[in-house]
């Protein structure tokens, strides 16, 4: 069964989305400064309390919180405004970056900044040089959520690398910190190199989101040259928070793109609904687990039900086959309770 649901309704029930309080500060705030230095001071409610220190052609970020987004009437609220400035340090601290943060800065050669910081737009650090050079520190990733689905800061940190993918160069801690980039992302990114590339160290409560599956017909091809594909990988914030608005109570499993291209190209709609069989990853399978599908794309936001009575697969009918889909499912079977250590 498919439920459709209009995009503008969609848009309406976005404009009311709750956004954390800690993810954003306010928007063209000015900064303080010490009396004859080049220390400036920001201070937003008791989570905020930043530093900016210009040494040379160096500025230092330093303190804890969220540095605020500006808009572009604004920009020069921020002391590093109109600076020569080469080099950008950001501390561990800082939880997050806002939009246009750093924009314009064409002369920024080098960011260093922690892969537990959130990047909130690709504009924080448009129209740096080019070639960029963006060192993502440490594994300490972090999580908040978007409605029900979770968002961590290197998903904000990989779709940043997207948006400038072949502009900017990227390092990350390790092959497991770009492992799990190169996962979510599609395309690669293609200048992204490990800090070390001896160390194995991971972040056990992160695992590479890696989660495939393979998608078939089950109905006849309304073009025998048609090919259906389906890679697990993250969507950006504006497909998440869609997403968890949709979601109900069902919980979310992962994100793919499904496409299917004949020898005429990709395939944005078919002449009349096909039907198609995705695998379950073994990562979700469970008994009675009821799974569906939520197909984002072409004006619309399908809920795509599943049509089969097997654990392990999803069998839906669509007439929209390429769209950036969300895995969701709900338990109709109890989970077993943890057992009684003090029994």
């Amino acid at each position: 069964m498919k439920k459709l649901l209009g995009i503008l309704t969609i848009c309406a029930m976005l404009a009311s989305l709750a956004v954390p309080s800690n993810v954003m500060a306010s928007a063209n705030s000015t900064w303080i400064q010490e009396s004859g230095s080049e220390i400036w001071h920001y201070t937003e409610g008791s989570e905020t309390e930043l530093i900016a220190k210009l040494q040379g052609e160096t500025l230092y970020i330093q303190g804890h919180g969220a540095i605020p987004e500006y808009d572009r009437d604004h920009l020069g609220n921020r002391p590093w405004h109109n600076r020569t400035i080469r080099s950008l340090v950001i501390a561990d601290s800082v939880t997050s970056i806002g939009a246009e943060a750093f924009s314009n800065m064409k002369y920024l050669y080098r960011v260093t900044m922690s892969a537990g910081t959130f990047i909130e737009s690709p504009t924080a650090f448009a129209g740096a040089a080019p070639e960029c050079i963006f060192d993502i520190t440490g594994t300490n990733i972090v999580s908040r959520n978007i409605g029900n689905v979770p968002y961590t800061s290197l998903d904000s940190i990989a779709a940043f690398m997207q948006n400038y993918n072949g502009v900017y160069r990227f390092s990350l801690a390790n092959y497991y910190m770009i492992g799990w980039v190169q996962h979510s992302v599609s395309p690669k990114i293609i200048d992204l190199s490990p800090m070390d590339a001896l160390t194995t160290y991971s972040n056990p409560n992160y695992p590479i989101p890696d989660y495939p599956s393979v998608i078939e017909f089950q109905s006849h091809k309304p073009d025998a040259s048609m090919h259906a594909h389906i890679q697990c990988r993250q969507q950006g914030k504006a497909a998440l928070e869609v997403f968890s608005i949709v979601l109900g109570d069902a919980t979310y499993a992962a994100a793919y793109n499904m496409s299917v291209s004949s020898s005429k190209g990709t395939v944005t709609k078919t002449s009349a609904p096909v039907t198609y069989v995705m695998t379950i990853p073994a990562a979700f399978q469970f008994p009675g687990r009821q799974f569906s599908l939520i197909q984002l794309g072409n004006g619309v936001v399908n809920i795509l039900e599943d049509e089969d009575q097997n654990d392990t697969t999803l069998t839906f009918t669509t007439d929209y086959p390429t769209a950036a889909c969300a895995l969701v499912y709900r338990d109709t079977i109890s989970l077993p309770a943890s057992p009684d250590l003090a029994d």
